[in-house]
């Protein structure tokens, strides 16, 4: 299957059907035609009352318990870059987004867009660990985003509901990457056995619940990659969304609701983050949006053999799993005093997602809300876009294959 027509499948208008276990490029539901979709979408949208959205549980983050041994061979910080594969990035757009297109560009790593890039602040609260991989965790800011929070780029994040067959009804986060494109954790989606999620719903812009003049749209179809769906791999542990054109209330295509952010790929691993999302397990509610900022530390091979991933200091806790990683994080424009968009920083591109924590001691003792160790570390699949080893568990390779949105 080539790239053009990944990418064909990844952004046309889907629809729901039975779950299936599936290979990683292919779309988890078969095609079909309009009516039935819309039907579908009703279904699922009249599923989700308000109860059953009160009632939903925190998808847990899995927590992967590090030995001592995996402690001293860990990764160091130059792992996720690709030699021979230059970074790249794609424009978001804001709204009303519904004439905008994003726009793909390879930059080369002597770039001075890169090295404005990989140049951002690096915020810190404490002290940068001189050997993260044995400990301290790495520091991290943390705080919540208040109104507007229908503003762009925070109106792209918002809450995703599903329910895993057999399980019951679960919440993550979820942010909007093309107009009718979503991305996720794996395990938002997928069960890591074979079996993917149902019912799936999202809120974009939820504050004590769904935003009123914005409403939910639904899921009609998704792609995740194989090494998560069958094999529960944390290294590639996230999804797309295909969301259906009308929204519950508002009747256009989700992205030219909320626009959407960009993204970037085939950076190396030391990039200064703002972490987004939902967490509802203690001391959280999953009523606000909370985010924070931390410096990518290390990476780490969960499955020996394969794809790394990438960690930060955190504390978000579940609720926040598929949550949106962003380089840039900017709610206004960058000031520009040489007149050359090639040396302005990047703008929210995603580059990450909420996926697992990453524990070495006290792993099986939960926190409560006066005491305990909360999980500090957060981990998240790189954004690749290479044909490096197999490149159809690439994470923009799934999505939008080569030549992207």
């Amino acid at each position: 299957m080539t790239h053009k027509i990944r990418a064909l499948l990844c952004i046309g208008t889907l629809a729901t059907g039975a779950a299936h276990a599936q290979r990683a490029y292919e779309l988890d539901q078969p095609l079909q035609d309009q009516s039935r979709t819309s039907m579908a979408s009703a279904a699922t949208a009249a599923y989700w009352t308000a109860e059953r959205m009160r009632t939903a549980k925190e998808m847990q983050l899995p927590t992967r318990v590090i030995s001592a041994s995996q402690l001293s061979a860990s990764s160091g910080i130059d792992e996720v870059a690709v030699s021979g594969a230059d970074p790249g990035y794609a424009t978001g757009c804001k709204p009303p987004a519904d004439n905008c297109q994003s726009r793909e560009q390879s930059i080369s790593r002597d770039s001075p867009l890169y090295a404005v890039a990989t140049g951002l602040g690096q915020p810190q609260h404490g002290t940068k660990p001189t050997n993260p991989r044995n400990g301290p965790y790495g520091p991290f800011q943390r705080w919540s985003e208040h109104d507007p929070i229908t503003a762009f780029p925070k109106s792209t994040i918002g809450k995703l509901f599903f329910t895993l067959p057999g399980v019951g009804n679960f919440v993550c986060s979820a942010s909007v990457i093309n107009r009718n494109t979503v991305i996720t954790a794996g395990h938002c989606n997928s069960n890591g056995a074979g079996t993917f999620a149902t019912n799936r719903l999202f809120c974009p812009s939820w504050k004590d619940g769904q935003n009123p003049g914005r409403g939910c749209w639904t899921v009609t179809n998704s792609k995740t990659s194989n090494g998560w769906h069958t094999a529960s791999d944390p290294d590639r542990d996230y999804a797309c969304l295909i969301m259906s054109t009308r929204g519950t209330v508002v009747a256009n295509s989700i992205g030219n609701v909320t626009g959407w952010l960009g993204r970037a790929w085939n950076f190396s691993a030391n990039q200064a983050e703002r972490t987004f999302g939902y967490p509802q397990a203690s001391p959280f509610n999953g009523n606000r949006l909370i985010t924070t900022a931390s410096t990518e530390w290390y990476t780490q091979d969960f499955t020996a053999g394969g794809q790394v991933s990438k960690i930060i200091g955190s504390d978000l806790t579940g609720g926040s799993s598929g949550g949106p990683w962003i380089l840039g994080w900017a709610g206004a424009e960058f000031a520009d005093t040489d007149a050359s968009s090639a040396t302005d920083p990047g703008s929210n591109w995603v580059n990450g997602v909420n996926s697992h924590k990453r524990c070495s001691i006290n792993c099986n003792t939960p926190p409560t809300t006066t005491s305990g160790v909360f999980w500090q570390e957060m981990t998240s699949p790189p954004f690749m876009n290479t044909a490096a080893a197999d490149e159809s568990e690439d994470v923009l390779q799934v999505c939008f294959g080569a030549g992207g949105a």
